[in-house]
């Protein structure tokens, strides 16, 4: 049996509650563009740094490999397959090499690559302008993507991730709270 007293309580409590949960939603919206700033911000530090390496191995290293190595201004520079690419999953910049080919005289004659600056997750044989730049790289690319289950809350894109959650779940409520009061007042004092 309905008990009148009771709807109608929580007919009365309506309005404080959807003032509360629109607050809610106010504020969380406000974090949410908050994280979005900081995460084009380090998005596109993260690309300019990149930008700044693959200028630098296609300028100065490249450079380097012609001078060095005369021959392999015929034979040919080669790339990494994924030279270029950025691993945000992985937080590396995985597979990235320069070198160049050289004719291998043996049968079946082929060309080998000789690679001479390759990314191995320590460093890029020595080359502290690259590494310092992986370093940059891949500490911003944990602070954008560090999970929170990991033992840190400092993850901005997860962080962010779990406020639209939770901005969702407000949402879901509110709409229920606004059609609360029409539905309710049949079954009230």
């Amino acid at each position: 049996m309905t008990d009148p007293v009771v709807i109608q309580g929580m007919i009365d409590q309506v309005e404080g509650q959807l003032e509360s949960v629109t607050n809610g939603i106010a504020q969380i919206q406000a974090q949410i563009d908050e994280f979005n700033e900081e995460i084009t911000a380090l998005e596109d530090t993260c690309d300019i740094i990149t930008n700044e390496m693959t200028a630098y191995l296609d300028g100065t290293k490249l450079q380097e490999i012609q001078i060095l190595h005369p021959d392999a201004t015929s034979a040919g520079v080669v790339y990494g397959i994924n030279y270029g690419i950025i691993d945000y999953v992985a937080g590396s910049l995985a597979d990235w090499y320069i070198g160049y080919e050289i004719d291998n005289p043996s049968p079946p004659p082929l060309k080998l690559p000789v690679i001479l600056y390759q990314y191995l997750g320590t460093g890029w044989d020595g080359d502290t302008y690259i590494s310092s730049r992986i370093t940059d790289w891949a500490w911003m690319n944990d602070y954008l993507t560090r999970p929170l289950d990991s033992g840190a809350t400092y993850g901005l894109i997860p962080n962010r991730d779990a406020l639209l959650g939770a901005l969702a779940i407000l949402e879901e409520d509110k709409l229920k709270l606004e059609q609360s009061p029409s539905r309710l007042e049949p079954y009230a004092l």
